[in-house]
Parts: structure tokens; C-alpha cells; sequence
């Protein structure tokens, strides 16, 4: 469990209520990690929705099966934005691998817990699931830009 006051910090949390705050706390952990870490892999499940509180995390994709990329970086996650919201879209299996780039500080937040307390509470549903879009709108444009500049 973590201090609600921490979550609430950050935009993705800011928006929910006290109640809210605490039932995503006694959910979560904080942790450290070193640099070249793995927090999660492409193609596995979604186990974990992450906040970086300090540090940087590439996003890494190699597309499996034959002819694969080998870990094309796809976006870098930076301090305050949160990665791994597979674990709260379904089919819940990650599109892509997230390795730090330097010791990171970090909140993981049990995906299936979760998953649960967004069930039972629409409104909080309703609110993370708002700033997961457009946290997903904002990976598309940078995903836009760096395709139009790979075939200019």
C-alpha cells in the first residue's frame, strides 16, 4: 500500500475522490529499479499498471513471429505518465516491452484489483478509463509523426 496523497499528485489520479484515492492505494506499491530493467514484456499478460515517478522507460516492440523487428523504440515514457494500460483494456496481454533507461522510481498498481474496484465503481472506471485514452490519443500522434518522418 502507498499514500494516497502520493497518487494524488499526479493528473491520471488527481480527478478522484478521497475514497477513490485510498482504494487505488491499498492496491499499489512503490518500487526501484535499476537501469535495463524489464518492468513487463510484449505479448504477456497485463499484470501491472505503472506510474513512473522518476526516470525514463523506453517503450520497445519487436512484433514477434518471423522477420520480426528487433526492438524498435516506439516512445519513451517520462516522469509522471503511466505505462502498461493493457492491464485495464482487454484482451490484457502487453503490445510492447518497457525497459528502463535509468534507475527508476515507480507505482505498480495490480491490474486485476484494479480491474475490480473499476467494476464496482463506475465513476472511477469512467475516470482512469478517460485518461487511458487519452494517454493511448497522445502514443498515436507520436507513433503518426514518427511514421510520416520514416517515409518522408
Amino acid at each position: 500500500m502507498i499514500s494516497p496523497e502520493l497518487l494524488r499528485r499526479y493528473p491520471f489520479f488527481a480527478a478522484l475522490s478521497a475514497e477513490q484515492l485510498n482504494a487505488v492505494a491499498i492496491i499499489a506499491e512503490e518500487k526501484t529499479c535499476p537501469k535495463d530493467t524489464i518492468l513487463f514484456k510484449e505479448n504477456t499478460p497485463a499484470a501491472k499498471l505503472v506510474l513512473l515517478l522518476e526516470g525514463d522507460v523506453d517503450l520497445v516492440f519487436s512484433g514477434g513471429g518471423e522477420g520480426a523487428i528487433s526492438n524498435a523504440l516506439v516512445g519513451t515514457i517520462s516522469p509522471g505518465e503511466m505505462l502498461g494500460v493493457s492491464s485495464i483494456i482487454e484482451p490484457y496481454t502487453y503490445i510492447s516491452s518497457a525497459r528502463t533507461t535509468a534507475p527508476v522510481k515507480i507505482i505498480e498498481i495490480d491490474g486485476a484489483a484494479l480491474r475490480a474496484l473499476m467494476q464496482v465503481d463506475k465513476i472511477l472506471g469512467y475516470i482512469l478509463m478517460s485518461h487511458v485514452a487519452a494517454s493511448v490519443l497522445e502514443r498515436l500522434k507520436y507513433t503518426q509523426v514518427e511514421l510520416a518522418a520514416a517515409r518522408a
